[in-house]
């Protein structure tokens, strides 16, 4: 016969496994979205794989019905390329296996993964001159 801390033990080690291989199967899921994703808009979809940033427990409305309840939010972080020698994070939102959106952050906060500005070669270098040419603007005198 199992203890009261058994049986607790027991359930709480099962409810760790089921939540683990939801939360895998979720992942491969994501993964298979990012890859079509990238597929469809033409880039180029990198390392193959997405790294789980959060994730929490929602009130959601079915759509179907529109009662609702409790579903899980997961999102997932990939990287993609757009030339094949650049970097771009990206996040793809899931709500109890249903593809909420997918978001391509193509401004990064670090310096390494920004593209490069290329000065035009046809613009016009400033110089002192330049300077001279600027009418500062006066308020017209007041009545």
């Amino acid at each position: 016969m199992l203890s009261f801390q058994s049986l607790i033990l027991l359930i709480a080690l099962a409810s760790a496994a089921m939540l683990s291989w939801n939360n895998w199967r979720a992942r491969e899921h994501a993964e298979r979205l990012a890859r079509d994703t990238c597929k469809r808009m033409g880039l180029q979809f990198l390392d193959d794989s997405v790294g789980m940033k959060t994730w929490r427990i929602v009130r959601d409305a079915d759509p179907r019905t529109g009662l609702r309840k409790w579903a899980i939010r997961r999102v997932f972080q990939f990287e993609f390329s757009r030339q094949g020698t650049d970097r771009w994070p990206a996040e793809l939102s899931l709500l109890s296996g249903r593809l909420l959106g997918v978001e391509f952050n193509l401004i990064s906060d670090s310096p390494a993964t920004t593209p490069p500005v290329v000065p035009r070669h046809d613009a016009p270098t400033r110089n002192e001159h330049d300077t001279a040419k600027v009418i500062p603007f006066k308020k017209p005198p007041q009545p």
